[in-house]
């Protein structure tokens, strides 16, 4: 299944659909916008994935498979009935547009762990390595890492007798697994795309490449992919037998847009961040994009972009930058100081305080609650300072015209889970805006009350709040939680009394995930996912919080009290909202 995302071209002719798929054993909300169907098996889940691709309906933005489930994100809440009626009756794929990729990945059989998973499998080396190679192996689904697939056998065994390829993990993780490294845990082989900690049993290393952003298709394992694993020969290359793509180098496009801004001070963290990358999470690419959105789009409005056009997303501050060009911003998001020191006081300023000679610009507050600072307009020479943020986490700062440094994905976002983007501002970086022509005319920022030390988030139950128990769901309503302060933009994660959690939750499949999904772990305390959550995961989603409650947590700070409310008012699915849970 290709990835999917507006930018995708679409098919030139319709092709003739073939019979209706099984429904799914059940279909289950998923936040405003998405929803998640249960289906028997993994070979299920990719002919549903396959079905759609082929079908590739207007209002579907993104099909991200994985085990047992499959989810559907629609581009409205509006299109979620429509896609569950779909997936009542689900037309086939065509034979021809259903055809599996296949790959043949070289194996160096030489992993530290090979011993020990011979053992476990109760095989010799020899003889795993054999049933290794004998095994048909299918690209479930991404997660992880980009470009990371969790492999299961097409068949049971690849030898007759053979072993059934459930492998416990290590009893400790390693702390880097080399890239490359070929491995095998629980019902799944996996080839580590990057260096990171695992703690999957090794049994050797390829030098295959798995994920290339500017490559197409970027992954080489995408879901449906079919893999056979051969013997290594000396500089062997991956071959690919049915695959539909070409791998293409990379390149280095000359840097777009004109200089604006030179990096003084970078702060704790400040990315560049825009509405993110949709429709590559089924090869373990997450959206990413900006943590407030709305933040972005009061920022972009008020210098006249378009609203998700690629800003600066600062991490508490302070930011200092020296403009070296005419240009006008505006600040948004968490309430922070926004001032500056103008061309001819700079050299006045190198014998004088600083404070005696910038011109201070206070933040002023929006009815929309966001605080958004008020324009300022730059000439070459002036010194930008934005923060610390007096209140709140996270400034948004937009520049005329927007940021344009190389797209990775069809996005400028920063993913600081995947590292995908580009990396966050240092000293001497330019920033590069784009054309300011035919853009809008600027708007005076209006006032907005400051945040506050409690936040009310809402979210929508489900998909497993029934998994859970309503005690569960319950608990999670009525208390108060508290940020902690290892939150950052992968998650926000909360303190407080543990919410009661069944004991048999460790063996789940893993499913997809969303942004603003509230993983409930064995601890019970809950994660909310944020921007660059990972795409996939094994803990049951008690809720999804909204697009504005997502907003409001990317402000929260350490120590800010959260609690939650529930979205009930909302539009059945055509499908039976209360399906049982199938497990």
């Amino acid at each position: 299944m290709s990835p999917r995302s507006p930018k995708s071209p679409r098919r030139s002719a319709p092709v003739e659909p073939g019979p209706p798929l099984e429904a799914p054993l059940a279909q289950h909300r998923v936040g405003e916008t998405a929803l998640l169907a249960d289906y028997p098996s993994t070979a299920a889940v990719l002919t549903a994935a396959a079905a759609l691709d082929a079908l590739a309906p207007g209002h579907l933005v993104d099909v991200v498979p994985a085990e047992r489930s499959l989810l559907l994100v629609a581009a409205d809440a509006r299109d979620l009935p429509a896609l569950a009626g779909l997936l009542s009756a689900l037309p086939a794929a065509p034979a021809a547009a259903a055809a599996a990729a296949e790959v043949r990945i070289p194996l160096i059989a030489d992993g530290p762990d090979l011993a020990e998973a011979a053992e476990l499998l109760g095989l010799g080396e020899q003889a795993l390595l054999e049933a290794h190679r004998a095994t048909t192996w299918v690209a479930a689904f991404g997660g992880f890492a980009p470009g990371f697939a969790y492999l299961v056998p097409l068949e049971p065994s690849g030898l007759p007798g053979g072993p059934p390829w459930e492998v416990p993990r290590r009893a400790e993780s390693r702390t880097a697994v080399p890239p490359g490294s070929v491995g095998l845990a629980s019902r799944y082989c996996g080839i580590y795309p990057r260096s990171s900690p695992g703690g999957w049993q090794l049994i050797g290393r390829t030098e295959a490449t798995l994920f290339d952003p500017a490559a197409d298709p970027p992954a080489l394992l995408a879901p449906g992919t079919r893999v056979r694993f051969e013997p290594a020969r000396e500089r062997a290359a991956v071959r690919r037998e049915h695959g539909t793509g070409r791998r293409r180098p990379a390149a280095d496009p000359a840097p777009a847009g004109r200089p604006v801004l030179e990096v003084l001070e970078p702060g704790p963290a400040t990315l560049v961040q825009d509405a993110g990358r949709s429709g590559r999470a089924a090869i373990g690419v997450g959206t990413s994009g900006a943590f407030d959105r709305s933040a972005l789009v009061a920022a972009n409005l008020a210098v006249g972009n378009p609203p998700h056009a690629a800003a600066l997303e600062i991490l508490l501050g302070p930011l200092r930058m020296r403009a070296v060009a005419r240009t006008v911003v505006a600040l948004a998001g968490a309430e922070a100081p926004l001032s500056v020191l103008r061309a001819e006081e700079v050299t006045a300023a190198e014998g004088a305080s600083t404070d005696e000679t910038r011109h201070d610009a206070p933040p002023r507050s929006s009815p929309r609650g966001q605080s958004v600072g008020p324009l300022l307009a730059l000439d070459p020479g002036d010194e930008l300072r934005v923060g610390p943020a007096a209140t709140g986490l996270r400034p948004v700062l937009a520049v005329r015209g927007g940021l344009v440094p190389t797209e990775v994905l069809g996005s400028r976002s920063r993913d600081t889970l995947s590292a995908l983007g580009p990396a966050p501002l240092a000293a001497g970086n330019l920033l590069r805006a784009g054309s300011t022509e035919h853009l809008g005319a600027v708007q005076d920022p209006t006032d907005a009350p400051a945040a506050g030390s409690e936040v009310t988030v809402p979210l929508v139950p489900g998909p497993r709040e029934g998994l859970l128990g309503a005690e569960a769901l319950d608990a999670l309503l009525d208390a108060a939680w508290t940020v902690r302060p290892d939150s950052d933009r992968v998650g926000v994660r909360l303190d407080g009394d543990p919410l009661p959690v069944p004991k048999d939750l460790s063996g789940r499949a893993s499913e997809p995930m969303t942004p603003g999904a509230i993983q409930v772990p064995p601890s019970g305390l809950p994660v909310v996912f944020g921007p660059d959550h990972p795409t996939t995961g094994g803990y049951p989603v008690i809720g999804v919080v909204t697009r504005a409650g997502l907003d409001a947590l990317a402000q929260a700070v350490p120590g800010t009290t959260v609690r939650f409310a529930a979205v009930t008012q909302l539009p059945p699915l055509a499908a039976d909202p209360g399906s049982p849970d199938p497990d």
